[in-house]
């Protein structure tokens, strides 16, 4: 698993309004090993959903917000070789 990338969509602003490209940054790292009692997935299909706007607002919600600068672990993107 040498060279390998794992790429991270992080939250760089609160969108106001619909959210542009630019409330985002993508970050890629390497990909640590898999410990003892851990496994290694290759996601190849997601969904990007509704309920994600609250978890990209710092306003009372069911849903707890994302930090800025932190990942955005719910979004989910369409990837394909």
């Amino acid at each position: 698993m040498p060279n390998s990338i794992n790429q991270q969509i992080l939250l760089k602003s609160r969108p106001v309004g619909e959210p542009k490209e630019s409330d985002f940054a993508l970050v890629e790292t390497l990909i640590p090993e898999p410990g003892e009692g851990e496994v290694l997935n290759r996601t190849i299909y997601l969904s990007l959903d509704p309920y994600m706007r609250g978890h990209m607002s710092d306003r009372a919600s069911y849903a707890s917000p994302v930090e800025l600068g932190s990942v955005m672990e719910r979004i989910l993107l369409l990837y394909l070789d």
